[in-house]
């Protein structure tokens, strides 16, 4: 194949899996990325690109099978680190992906895991400083690590996680970034995890008045329905 042949393939089939993206068609997108690989193994944008659809699929999926589907999100996209660590998008999925799996082992089972997730989403924001994903992660991080004692976690190395971080970083996320439900979603469950209930109620309410872009909004806009009516029963 020649090299000019070789350039066109891959970039075609870029071009298809974006835009199989972009219409939510996560699996057929995964596939080209997939594609791109077996043609060419360096290629970077094909592995960031397939870990990103991978972290979407995983959200998606059943609960039984995402764990897998997060496990290969991860090494996709610590191949394309490893072909150009100085991606802001490839360090955001790869730290919502081991989010993910911290999650599912247990953040304070997983130490680790739970470093690794701010580690990389410092460096995405060190890289972009306007990357509202990368915000977003940090947000939920220091609200969820921070759901145990300071004096039980510093030991750990994860003292730094505080209340005050949780709230203001997730703000800066819908600052940069004000239509995006997951935002708002977030920021609604960290308010209420604080107590400041009329905060959360609008932030569940904002859920609602958004156009919901694809299925994992629309996802999104029935988790905050299910907010709101336990808010109401209270």
């Amino acid at each position: 194949m020649s090299s000019g042949l070789y350039a066109a393939t891959t970039s075609e089939l870029i071009a298809l899996g974006d835009s199989l993206c972009d219409a939510y068609k996560f699996s057929g997108a995964a596939a080209q990325f997939q594609k791109v690989i077996q043609i060419d193994s360096a290629n970077f944008s094909a592995y960031w690109k397939l870990g990103k659809c991978l972290n979407f699929l995983g959200e998606l999926a059943p609960r039984d099978s995402q764990l897998t589907i997060f496990e290969k999100a991860r090494d996709a996209e610590l191949a394309a680190l490893a072909l150009n660590d100085a991606s802001a998008d490839a360090h955001f999925q790869l730290a919502r992906s081991v989010g993910k799996i911290a999650l599912f082992k247990g953040i304070f089972n997983s130490i680790g895991l739970a470093k690794q997730v701010k580690r990389e989403a410092d460096r995405a924001l060190a890289l972009d400083s306007l990357h509202d994903g990368a915000w977003h992660i940090l947000g939920r991080w220091n609200r969820e690590v921070g759901k145990k004692p300071k004096l039980f976690r510093s030991p750990m190395g994860l003292g730094d996680a505080n209340k005050e971080d949780a709230v203001s970083f997730m703000e800066r996320a819908i600052v940069i970034n004000p239509e995006l439900i997951h935002h708002h979603l977030e920021m609604g469950i960290t308010y209420q995890e604080y107590d400041r209930d009329r905060e959360a109620r609008a932030e569940f309410e904002k859920c609602l008045s958004l156009t919901a872009l694809g299925p994992l909004e629309n996802n999104y806009k029935e988790e905050a329905k299910k907010y709101l009516a336990g808010m109401d029963k209270k």
